[in-house]
């Protein structure tokens, strides 16, 4: 069995104006091995290739064919000189001719020469295949994206991983600046929940030189990670909206989270609530925001500090310490020591923490064989009232809160800096970043997890993801 690919351009009447043979594929029926039906995917990409070098020249010579006439004398313009460019595609490398042409010598021309494809075919590469290394680049390492890339589409050209990286940046710098894709909500909210977290990738070794030397006093200063800020914001059971940044906490964050803020539908709320774990290099990123802002702990963080509490009191829980105490004495101070930190009531824990580190100090006297047990659990203790003491206008009624249905916890957004930024970035990968590297793969992560990557990419390149074929792509050759 033989067949012939065979591309038949016309002008839209149906009258052929170009044939073009393309390919022939070949089966003979003797040699036919179980299994083998259809085109193997080296067939189909050499396919893709040929049909696309003959598409883009065809495209290209009409493209020329139609400018090469002078506007205002209609005299065709003489060729001063071409030469052989290649071009890189989504469907692989592709070569057409470059002309340059004389200017007219009617003086319409403002420059000597004409070359057509200057504001046409800008870049070596297409924008669909920039966008596509993109989003490969920010999905996984470099050079997996590439090895991806060769086994699903024909090869373009002398791209490396190095070239996706290239673009990956790029796109990510022009989604950073590039104005919202749609309006999140229609009306303002008057309140907004907004979390906000960090996480941590670890820097690329920079040499820093001086005077011609190796500076280490200087590089010493560098700080081996770099913190990559995340925020969301949303209501209860939806999927939140993200934010995130790799930038130094200047004013500038400020105002792209202010930006975050009213893009999401909270353009003038009355008020800002501020769910964080209570770290001290996040409090300046909130209080500098243009609106008032309650600053709330995060319940997940403080009940994992109870939790190792718990879990160093329950071995001693059992013996009386005091006449008037209960058999269960110690952890029965406990659970209400926990219960006044859960309904936030300062004056009522800050009393039975210290009864509680009173009641332990006087186990250690009635039984010094479980000393370093008990050590454990003071040790515990005194984290957990330090974080407490260090943050007392930051704790509130939880329970109240959970009841009426509000955040009291930071896990929408540690979900989105496991997936945004430990999934790619951090998290048993052995890689290293620098900061407008790792700036620019969180803004493309941002636009992909808020759905917004492909509607930005159809705003500069709207052909993106169009099927601009006469038949149903969907047609066989035979109806069943």
């Amino acid at each position: 069995m033989r067949c012939t690919i065979v591309l038949e351009f016309d002008n839209g009447d149906g009258s052929v104006v170009k044939r073009v043979e393309v390919m022939g594929f070949h089966r003979p029926v003797e040699d036919q091995t179980p299994g083998d039906v259809g085109l193997s995917l080296a067939e189909g990409k050499s396919l893709l290739n040929c049909v696309q070098q003959e598409f883009v020249v065809e495209q290209i010579e009409r493209f020329c064919t139609s400018r090469r006439s002078c506007v205002d004398c209609g005299v065709q313009r003489r060729l001063h000189d071409s030469h052989c460019s290649e071009l890189k595609t989504a469907l692989g490398k592709v070569f057409y001719c470059r002309e340059r042409w004389k200017a007219c010598n009617c003086g319409a021309d403002g420059s000597r020469y004409v070359s057509p494809l200057k504001n046409y075919l800008t870049e070596a590469s297409t924008g669909e295949l920039r966008w596509l290394h993109a989003e490969l680049g920010a999905t996984m390492p470099y050079r997996q994206a590439r090895r991806v890339m060769d086994l699903l589409l024909p090869s373009s050209g002398r791209d490396n991983h190095v070239t996706i990286r290239n673009h990956t940046v790029t796109v990510g710098k022009s989604i950073q600046h590039a104005r919202p894709v749609r309006q999140w909500c229609e009306e303002t909210k008057p309140n907004a929940e907004l979390g906000i977290d960090v996480g941590y990738v670890r820097r690329a070794r920079c040499n820093y030189k001086g005077s011609g030397k190796y500076n280490r006093a200087e590089a010493g200063n560098q700080s081996s990670s770099i913190a990559v800020v995340v925020a969301a914001v949303g209501q209860v059971g939806e999927q939140p909206r993200v934010w995130a940044s790799a930038m130094p906490r200047t004013k500038r964050l400020n105002q792209e989270m202010t930006r975050f803020l009213e893009v999401s539908g909270y353009g003038d709320p009355s008020e800002v609530v501020v769910l964080t774990d209570g770290a001290r290099d996040l409090v300046g990123v909130a209080r500098d925001l243009p609106y008032d802002s309650e600053w709330i702990l995060d319940w997940a963080h403080i009940g994992r500090m109870l939790r190792r509490v718990d879990q160093a009191i329950a071995p001693l829980a059992y013996g009386r310490l005091m006449d008037s105490g209960s058999a269960f004495e110690l952890w029965d101070m406990f659970v209400r020591f926990r219960h006044y930190v859960w309904t936030g009531d300062s004056v009522a824990w800050q009393q039975f923490a210290a009864k509680l580190a009173h009641l332990l100090d006087l186990r250690e006297k009635q039984d010094p064989a479980a000393s370093s047990q008990i050590k454990k659990a003071s040790y515990s203790l005194s984290n957990v009232v330090t974080y407490l003491e260090s943050n007392p206008e930051s704790l509130i009624d939880y329970r109240t809160w959970q009841r009426v249905g509000w955040r009291i916890s930071t896990g929408f957004v540690e979900s989105s800096i496991n997936r945004m930024v430990g999934c790619r970035m951090c998290k048993s990968q052995h890689m290293r970043w620098s900061r407008v590297g790792a700036h620019s793969v969180v803004q493309l992560r941002v636009a992909l997890l808020n759905q917004e990557f492909h509607e930005l990419a159809r705003r500069q390149f709207p052909w993106i993801g169009q099927r601009r074929v006469t038949w149903p792509w969907q047609r066989t050759s035979q109806g069943f």
